[in-house]
């Protein structure tokens, strides 16, 4: 179960949004001790990486289901840019809509803290809006300028899918389709 816990940490560092949704919610199985990494990598029946050139560049807009607690509704998108096969830009965005003040408020600060590991490290941007009806985290993230040594210093290298200051989109496909993610090619 520690490894698994220390896969997901390092993954939703890197995939912030979904960290929170599963911080606050609780929503991970406890039955699925299934560990990432990119040769044991399981890709779906329909995996998007089997209409594209993985290794060649384009867009890919991406959604992922999430199921939070009674009265609370979950939107998780990402848009990736991509060239060569490498995440060049990444667009998170995870909204919590809800009329329950209190679950926003948790949502808000899991988020708010979660944005502080990120505080100095350019190019990787992070926004949080708060309404009365919902919490919008949105980060942006650009793997063509951003520090990859930095990151890692704060996500830790071990189990990361950041190889050798790249990271590879079938490794990111892959991996967030483990979770559920769906994505399609855009223009």
């Amino acid at each position: 179960m520690k490894k698994k816990n220390k896969n997901w940490k390092k993954f939703s560092l890197l995939f912030i949004v979904l960290l929170s949704c599963f911080l606050v919610t609780g929503c991970g199985s406890e039955e699925d001790e299934t560990t990432y990494s990119e040769e044991n990598a399981v890709v779906s029946k329909d995996s998007i990486l089997d209409d594209i050139d993985s290794s060649g560049s384009g867009k890919l807009y991406c959604t992922r289901e999430a199921f939070a607690s009674e009265g609370i509704d979950v939107e998780l998108t990402y848009e990736l840019e991509y060239k060569d096969g490498n995440v060049t830009l990444l667009h998170s965005n995870e909204m919590i809509i809800s009329e329950n003040s209190d679950s926003l408020d948790e949502y808000e600060t899991a988020y708010r803290n979660i944005a502080k590991n990120y505080e100095d490290l350019k190019y990787y941007d992070i926004t949080i809006t708060r309404s009365d009806s919902k919490v919008i985290y949105d980060a942006v993230i650009n793997y063509e300028k951003l520090d990859t040594d930095k990151l890692l210093d704060i996500e830790g290298e071990e189990d990361n899918v950041i190889v050798d200051g790249k990271l590879k989109l079938k490794t990111w496909v892959t991996f967030a389709e483990q979770f559920g993610t769906t994505c399609e090619e855009v223009e």
